[in-house]
């Protein structure tokens, strides 16, 4: 299968429509509203104190800078540019470009968030699987209600029980990333990394599997009983290939929809696993800056998290006629 490019053409257009939506929503909220409350803009770009200058006259550089005291038509002309060549200025609250700060979060988030994420969707088919092969059965039962259960979990209280436990109680796995990658390097580094990770990826993957599972347990039990698969059954195709040739094809069809979708936002972080585990997510980076109101930091983390999400659900509109095939590109 093709993706036709006149399809593709217009699904880009789209997006791009909606990123443009996305930074006329930005500008009013962080620009237009404060000038709607009689507030000058630049007092939200300005800490309250930096290397003993004057307020009033960091003030008045950052309105020349950033080009704040320009009529407000030219201020939406610069933004818009700004945003979508991610030039977002230099952060002097953090002392560096304000590019490098978002940069920096994001691989945090995705070394932790991105496999808990493929791992709880392998989870999760292979026990909808063993639920729907043996349905009705004790074992469906204990299977379908543990992944209910998991929705009411305090994740929260989880992780903080985990950590203390095995971190600082046990020593089995460090508290915090700076103790697990201190004086390291190559290898080493790579595996303390990977020693830090294990814990949080462990907790949020069986946190998560439930939805997933729940999804696909449904979906393939209702197509168990539809009238292809006792059509198989009729012609004498072994149960286990109908299984797994067949039903898993299509029942987990709703669970990966879910998951490209989670995927789409895993960039705003899971602020609690990124308190809990003392590393800097973009979670966490949103969470300090909207506590000090520090705009421009928030405006470059809120856009980066939304271009993320738009390529992320374009590829997954892109590649789902590939997934299911009863969904035609048009």
């Amino acid at each position: 299968m093709r993706i036709p490019v006149k399809y593709l053409i217009k699904r880009i257009i789209e997006r791009i429509a909606l990123l443009f939506v996305i930074v006329n929503f930005l500008f009013f909220l962080f620009n237009i509203v404060p000038i709607l409350f009689h507030y000058n803009p630049a007092d939200f770009y300005v800490p309250l104190t930096y290397k003993g200058i004057s307020r009033s006259a960091l003030i008045e550089a950052i309105d020349k800078q950033w080009g704040l005291n320009k009529p407000l038509y030219i201020q939406y002309i610069d933004y818009v540019k700004n945003m979508f060549t991610f030039h977002f200025g230099y952060s002097l609250s953090y002392g560096e470009s304000i590019t490098t700060l978002v940069m920096q979060a994001i691989p945090v988030d995705l070394i932790i968030l991105v496999p808990s994420l493929i791992l709880s969707m392998i989870l999760a088919i292979g026990l909808a699987m063993i639920s729907i092969a043996k349905e009705g059965s004790i074992v469906d039962v204990i299977n379908t209600n543990a992944a209910i259960f998991t929705y009411f979990i305090p994740a929260f209280w989880v992780f903080a029980i985990a950590l203390y436990i095995l971190g600082f109680e046990m020593g089995v796995v460090p508290t915090n990333v700076a103790e697990a990658i201190n004086g390291t390097h190559g290898i080493a580094y790579i595996a303390g990394l990977l020693k830090f990770a294990s814990l949080p990826i462990i907790l949020l993957t069986i946190l998560s599997y439930g939805v997933r599972m729940v999804l696909t347990r449904s979906y393939g039990v209702e197509i168990t009983k539809s009238h292809f698969v006792t059509y198989l059954k009729a012609r004498g195709i072994p149960s286990r290939k109908i299984l797994f040739k067949h039903v898993m094809r299509n029942s987990i069809i709703p669970a990966l929809t879910r998951t490209g979708i989670d995927f789409a936002f895993i960039l705003g972080g899971a602020v609690f696993v990124e308190d809990i585990f003392n590393f800097y997510g973009m979670g966490e980076l949103i969470v300090q800056n909207a506590e000090s109101f520090n705009v421009p930091v928030l405006q470059a983390a809120f856009f980066i998290i939304n271009f993320y999400a738009v390529i992320v659900l374009l590829a997954v509109d892109l590649i789902y006629p590939f997934i299911d095939p009863r969904v035609r590109y048009e």
